[in-house]
């Protein structure tokens, strides 16, 4: 079967959105009114959302410096945050 792609639109949409369009699916097939093909369709289309946020979630955690201290001249130190979840994806 052939993987359905959500109807995204030109440009990347939020997170918001993304997570918006993912909890209307949510309760279409939580609803039991979905025939099961329609279900099967739904739930394609939930898994692509689902990796949108997580790509888009992983940008994020790839812009967020942690603070380490201030030098004397008042310059932040900072490091690149590093998150375990995103070694295990």
């Amino acid at each position: 079967m052939a993987r359905s792609k959500p109807d995204l639109p030109e440009e990347t949409p939020t997170f918001e959105s993304t997570m918006a369009h993912l909890d209307q699916i949510v309760r279409k097939l939580e609803g039991n009114s979905l025939g099961l093909d329609a279900a099967l369709v739904e739930y394609a289309k939930a898994v692509e959302y689902v990796r949108l946020c997580q790509s888009q979630l992983s940008g994020a955690r790839r812009k967020i410096e942690l603070l380490r201290g201030i030098t004397g001249r008042g310059e932040a130190i900072t490091e690149t945050w590093e998150d375990d979840e995103s070694d295990e994806n």
